[in-house]
């Protein structure tokens, strides 16, 4: 056994997303119970209900994992009819309000039938990087690349303000202590898939960093040798310049003096 910060995690599996997947082979059913009772127990009586009539679960996601009554869906391949056998002794039950059968559109596709979804009690939306790369690319193709780097690094710094906001309440601890809260900001970059950090430190009067695998240099790594990455130096400045209580640039006015040095991706 071995204890590692997040900051050290490397090697590990990607989180697969499931809000929508494709099986050519596959005969989803989806069958959505409302105001479970959410324990270990219910859910058990759930899975012996689907495997005693034949069914075989794929995913059964729940809308709040945390959540003592919630929505949860069961994903799950049966013969044609059976899911409403298993619907409706999974009603005789008496665990939850109400169980749907959810009709799909296409039996190969299975999609997450909570919506929307929420972070830190804002909605979130997840873009595939596909559609973040063509958004940069076309800022490349159609803007100068002076004023790209201009546009993407203001608006980074509008973008860190927004972040610092949202993650007030957990940043109100490291008002004081900025490489930390730089290690916040990092922590959601990673559990929402846009960069690892992977070295932080001060020298001198200087925050140097380097990111791996950073959302924006990896859209644009086809065209460009070095590194780009002013909408992240953005979002980083504009971030501390919230967080720690500053109005201004970082470099002059932000209540933590020191300037960002690098972002390497």
């Amino acid at each position: 056994m071995i204890r590692v910060s997040v900051d050290e995690l490397r090697s590990v599996k990607p989180l697969i997303c499931y809000n929508m997947i494709f099986d050519p082979n596959a005969n989803f059913k989806t069958i959505l119970l409302k105001d479970l009772i959410y324990n270990p127990d219910n859910v058990e009586r759930i899975l012996r209900v689907i495997r005693s009539c034949g069914g075989r679960l794929r995913l059964m996601p729940p809308s709040n994992p945390l959540g003592q009554v919630v929505d949860m869906a069961f994903i799950l391949e049966c013969p044609d009819g059976v899911e409403e056998v298993i619907a409706r002794k999974i009603e005789e039950l008496g665990v939850c309000r109400e169980v749907e059968i959810i009709e799909s559109l296409d039996r190969r596709i299975a999609i997450s039938p909570f919506f929307p979804i929420i972070s830190s009690g804002r909605r979130t939306i997840i873009m595939p990087e596909i559609l973040y790369a063509n958004l940069f690319e076309g800022m490349r193709t159609r803007f100068k690349p002076a004023l790209t780097q201009i546009f993407l690094y203001q608006l980074g710094i509008q973008v860190g303000a927004s972040l610092a906001e949202l993650l007030k309440d957990i940043l109100e601890r490291y008002r004081d202590d900025p490489i930390n809260a730089l290690r916040i900001l990092f922590h959601f970059g990673r559990a929402f898939g846009y960069n690892v950090l992977d070295r932080l430190e001060i020298l001198d009067d200087k925050i140097v960093l380097e990111v791996l695998d950073g959302w924006e240099a990896k859209a644009l790594k086809k065209r460009y040798t070095s590194p780009q990455c002013h909408l992240t130096r953005g979002i980083i400045e504009g971030f501390l310049n919230e967080a720690g209580g500053g109005s201004g640039m970082l470099r002059r006015q932000s209540a933590w003096p020191w300037a960002l040095s690098a972002v390497n991706s």
